[in-house]
């Protein structure tokens, strides 16, 4: 009598799928799961079918909210910093460690239970598997190695367009040059210094025809200078050091992969604890380089970065010198000026920088190329830019020169110890009010409608007698006529209150 066929879920297809990825055998698979050679081969020939199966129908799927949310998020964070370390962690491993959080939180009637690891996992899609230990030490030879062995193989699958690298950068967001000598040399971990920083998220693409909006991470979750704003240039992120961390790097990055909707693309990350390597990612490939080699192969290190902080930091001296020394930045000033900061950055600039690192092969053009990007404004240093915009300041060479360096080697992630994953995850309501109060001492004076169509009317005028540009006259007609409907539609508004009123009195 033949045998019963055997239906697979989509859980066992989905298991086995992630088994032969992390380096098992298929013989060896099929063994370990009951399965025939030739079931296996099918699983694995229909592996992106079942993938997307399984992903919808995981979307599909309610997922409850945790009952004790602190200790989740607690319990999430802990296992992305070991997960970061290569640590091999298990199910028993996990409920020890979830019960340990638990008494720190005070929680009396919490279990770690079968039920509460399944429910964890399925919350954040963690799935069990070998995780090869990394050498932490790595000379030029393991960079040569993976520019020689590795990156062509992933170099012949996309193109220059679809191709990113993507990193981070600390910057003192307010700090102006005159202010720098009483701050060289201080750590940023604590204190006046660490409210002034910020950390910043770039990524573009190796031909630099795109560029991904940047990511701001601030300490204060609502800063008061963001109160009634509709929409923020760049996406902005908080926590309490002000750093990335592996979960606000899964948000975005999981985020991207949506927005894709279909096109592939490679990103290429640096190798630190708050980048984890994520799995389930329909549209993007992650990979890494060796670890400790940013500085050597990564382009947004070679280049980008410096050019981005340039431009901001040009921005940040010309409202000095436009306001008379008066000038006070607050986070609204400083993601406007970091947008627009981030704009300028020019796609000759990033493309050298891939060249610089190794990344993008020499064209028949390169030796043009780089003449041309050595006359970028990007490389004109500030005391250069200074001297030729020739305006009135007390800014000495020393000033300038410690400005530019004083945020070089900020550090933007770290490892986070038991105590201070709870205490990320506790901060009361006060310690937040206090922290915009300290970061944020400046209220922001939003114009008026009136303000805003006096000032169109302004530049509009202005662009008749000092501009020959149709473009720019055209842009700002576009811009009159929307405050102006604006105007108008306050003023129908106030007319029927002001009718109203009359009939009611």
């Amino acid at each position: 009598m033949a045998s019963k066929r055997k239906t697979l879920c989509v859980d066992q297809k989905v298991a086995l799928i992630r088994a032969i990825e992390k380096g098992e055998k298929k013989s060896d698979v099929g063994k370990r799961f009951g399965f025939s050679p030739s079931t296996v081969a099918t699983i694995w020939k229909n592996k992106d079918k079942i993938l997307q199966a399984e992903i919808e129908r995981s979307s599909c799927k309610r997922i409850r909210k945790p009952k004790f949310e602190d200790l989740d998020q607690a319990m999430l964070t802990w296992f992305h910093k070991q997960c970061s370390n290569n640590v091999l962690i298990s199910g028993p491993v996990l409920k020890t460690k979830a019960e340990h959080f638990a008494q720190q939180f005070g929680i009396i009637d919490f279990k770690a239970s079968e039920g509460w690891l399944g429910k964890f996992k399925q919350r954040h899609n963690i799935t069990y598997g070998k995780i090869s230990r990394k050498v932490l030490n790595v000379d030029l030879n393991v960079t040569n190695s993976w520019i020689i062995n590795v990156w062509p193989k992933l170099n012949e699958k996309y193109t220059p367009d679809d191709i990113f690298n993507a990193g981070e950068t600390g910057i003192f967001y307010r700090l102006t040059p005159d202010k720098t000598l009483k701050f060289k040399g201080e750590k940023c971990m604590e204190g006046k210094l660490s409210k002034e920083r910020i950390t910043v998220f770039v990524a573009a693409n190796m031909s630099g025809t795109e560029k991904r909006k940047i990511m701001v991470i601030g300490k204060s979750k609502n800063p008061r200078c963001f109160k009634n704003i509709k929409r923020l240039p760049v996406t902005y992120k908080a926590n309490k050091s002000a750093w990335m961390t592996s979960i606000l790097f899964e948000e975005e990055i999981r985020k991207w992969d949506a927005e894709l909707k279909g096109r592939k693309i490679l990103l290429i990350v640096d190798n630190c604890p708050a980048h984890p390597n994520l799995s389930n990612l329909m549209n993007i490939e992650m990979t890494f380089f060796p670890a400790n080699t940013p500085s050597i192969v990564q382009p947004m290190d070679l280049g980008v970065i410096k050019s981005l902080k340039g431009h901001y930091k040009k921005k940040i001296l010309m409202e000095i010198i436009e306001s008379d020394g008066n000038a006070s930045i607050n986070m609204l000033d400083a993601v406007n000026f970091l947008s627009k900061a981030w704009e300028e950055v020019t796609a000759e600039t990033i493309r050298h920088s891939f060249r610089h690192a190794g990344l993008r092969s020499n064209l028949a053009n390169a030796e043009e190329e780089i003449e041309q990007f050595e006359k970028e404004d990007d490389n004109i240093s500030l005391s250069e830019w200074i001297i030729q915009s020739n305006t009135p300041h007390t800014f000495t060479p020393e000033d300038l020169q410690n400005y530019v360096e004083i945020d070089e080697n900020l550090v933007t992630t770290i490892l986070l110890t038991d105590e201070e994953i709870l205490n990320a995850v506790t901060k009361g309501e006060e310690e937040q009010k206090e922290d915009e109060e300290e970061e944020q001492p400046d209220e922001v004076v939003i114009p008026s409608i009136q303000q805003a169509l006096d000032a169109a009317k302004l530049l509009e005028k202005y662009l008749l007698f000092h501009e020959d540009d149709p473009k720019l006259s055209q842009n700002m007609g576009q811009i009159h006529r929307k405050i102006q409907k604006k105007y108008w539609q306050n003023k129908q508004v106030q007319t029927k209150k002001t009718f109203l009123n009359k009939l009611i009195v």
